[in-house]
């Protein structure tokens, strides 16, 4: 089959291309860096012409009541419109569980007018409903924080990890439209306030969680079962617990492995940690520059404006004169949205901290791994750099980082 993954270099939508193209469908990963835009209809029909099935996970740049409703109902209508023409027999959508029990959302209130245009619609279809990510827990702690104190309530909350999610959404492409909604979750349903307080402790996160059944989310006093799926639904296999004690396992390994060795001079490891230092200053200075800097204009027109090719910055570089023949190297890395690299290696010692955006590392053997604005990633000189892109579609991202490698010794070095 021909399926057309709208958003397929997102989170999800990158893990459901990978899926289908295993099973040996004809899979096309639509985005604006591709060409295929569904806001302004651009290469919207050549890439729908000959498909069977459209899946749309995309998702909206701003979350501004007014922006959010417009992206939904423009780009479903474009998507629906394109898939008359070409005669597209399968509609699916990424919709979320309780999204109409929260109607104080404008995000939700799209998310509810998006899934009428599909019902309406003449093309079979089916909508996937899902509740929030393993993820996204970080986000959400974050979301309900004031000052110390994460204020949440203590009603059902079932998270669902996003590979179990991608894999329910390749099933449902390949299966009979059911035109209808179907919902997924996570394997356990547990409080809202314990389920963050576990992930908090798990980072050695000092905040305290604190239940309150009045703290909103998205705006609304929660019922019970508000975040849950109302009946029978598609479970995930991943149980919460196992992930957060795995990716927690991989963090705290990467960390001591990024940890300069014990057979390095003093003064070499006071080098090195000057160096990296560094990332901190530039990381601070770049971040309040591209604060100044930012608009929503500017974000709104990025998809069309930048080139699809990271650009690279060098911002300072140095001989460890303590390690004969290694010099320490500092660069500024911007992807603009939809951006990826090619599989690579840098034979060096790499550290990443991310400034702006969100994006995507992967070193082969290891875990994929979606990293926001304060976080870090190390890969060392014998990884294999298999994913390495920008996981918006529609804003940029910036990071910086720091390679300890051999002197002169070319920085990016292609590979299988």
């Amino acid at each position: 089959m021909k399926i057309v993954i709208l958003g397929g270099t997102g989170l999800i939508g990158s893990k459901v291309v990978n899926l289908l193209r295993a099973k040996g469908h004809e899979v096309v990963a639509a985005s604006p860096s591709q060409g295929i835009n569904s806001i302004t209809g651009e290469g919207l029909t050549e890439a729908l012409t000959g498909a069977q099935v459209v899946v749309d996970v995309t998702n909206a740049p701003s979350w501004e009541d007014k922006a959010v409703l417009e992206f939904f109902e423009t780009s479903t209508r474009n998507v629906l419109a394109a898939e008359t023409k070409t005669g597209v027999g399968h509609h699916v959508a990424v919709s979320i569980v309780g999204t109409d029990q929260l109607p104080a959302s404008g995000y939700m209130r799209a998310k509810v007018a998006q899934e009428k245009l599909i019902k309406d619609s003449p093309i079979p279809y089916t909508i996937l409903r899902a509740t929030q990510f393993f993820e996204f827990v970080g986000r959400i702690a974050d979301g309900a924080t004031s000052g110390q104190t994460v204020r949440l309530p203590s009603v059902l909350f079932q998270p669902i990890f996003s590979d179990d999610l991608a894999a329910n959404v390749a099933k449902i492409a390949v299966a009979k439209p059911v035109n209808g909604v179907i919902e997924t979750a996570g394997p356990d349903a547990v409080p809202f306030d314990e389920l963050v307080g576990k992930y908090l402790a798990a980072h050695h996160d000092p905040r305290t969680v604190v239940r309150d059944e009045q703290a909103q989310y998205f705006g609304t006093i929660l019922e019970k079962r508000s975040l849950v799926p109302s009946g029978n639904a598609l479970l995930g296999s991943c149980h919460f617990a196992d992930w957060l004690s795995r990716t927690t396992s991989q963090k705290a390994a990467t960390e001591k492995q990024s940890a300069p060795a014990p057979n390095v001079s003093g003064k070499a490891a006071k080098g090195i940690a000057l160096l990296l230092c560094g990332i901190v200053f530039a990381a601070v200075s770049l971040r309040d520059a591209a604060a100044a800097d930012s608009t929503t204009d500017k974000s709104k027109v990025a998809a069309t404006t930048e080139p699809k090719e990271a650009k690279v910055t060098q911002l300072f570089s140095k001989d460890l004169t303590d390690l004969p023949g290694k010099e320490g190297l500092m660069l500024l890395i911007e992807y603009p949205p939809g951006s990826s690299d090619p599989v690579h290696r840098h034979n060096a010692h790499g550290f990443i901290y991310v400034l702006e955006g969100s994006i995507v590392m992967q070193v082969r053997g290891g875990k994929e791994v979606t990293l926001t604005p304060g976080q870090t990633f190390y890969e060392g000189p014998e990884d294999v750099h298999v994913v390495g892109r920008n996981a918006s579609e529609t804003k940029p991202a910036k990071f910086v980082v720091v390679f300890v490698k051999d002197k002169g010794a070319p920085v990016l070095v292609p590979t299988k």
